[in-house]
């Protein structure tokens, strides 16, 4: 999906035309209704979406000289992974088990409580394992105040 966006923005940047977020997510819907991109209803559809998100983002640091333009993405590439957000309780932790949408429980070793899940990165290594990036909010424990003081050189 990626790189058909990118592909999309390039073809219209030569016609003179300006490609932004909007144009390349109707053409993931467009795509999602022929048969021969049947294999896209069964993906996460926020997945899809972060993916054009994240080209548009792409473009925009691009344009404000923050880095360069947008390449496509190899097959070849070793290290996968995708985003999805946490909307309506879609994902959540259920015990030792994490709720994926369209991939259902997954098994997942927890290292520590997690808050409230805003998205999760899923992402696969060269080395064959997976891991779950979690980004929470959370309120974290005030710290006691031991009262001491300290002294800075300036």
């Amino acid at each position: 999906i990626y790189n058909r966006g990118l592909a999309m923005r390039k073809e219209g940047y030569e016609k003179g035309e300006k490609i932004g977020y909007g144009q390349t997510s109707a053409m993931l819907t467009e795509l999602k209704k022929q048969e021969e991109f049947a294999f896209l209803k069964e993906v996460d559809s926020i997945a899809l979406q972060q993916s054009l998100r994240d080209l548009d983002r792409g473009f925009v640091n691009f344009f404000q000289k923050r880095a360069s333009h947008p390449t496509f993405k190899s097959k070849h590439n070793h290290f996968q992974s995708y985003r999805t957000v946490n909307q309506k309780d879609n994902i959540r932790i259920v015990g030792r088990y994490i709720k994926l949408p369209k991939l259902g429980y997954v098994k997942v070793r927890q290292s520590m409580e997690v808050g409230n899940i805003h998205h999760v990165t899923i992402e696969h290594t060269p080395s064959g394992k997976y891991f779950a990036v979690l980004n929470v909010e959370f309120e974290p424990e005030p710290r006691p105040n031991q009262g001491g003081t300290i002294g800075i050189d300036v």
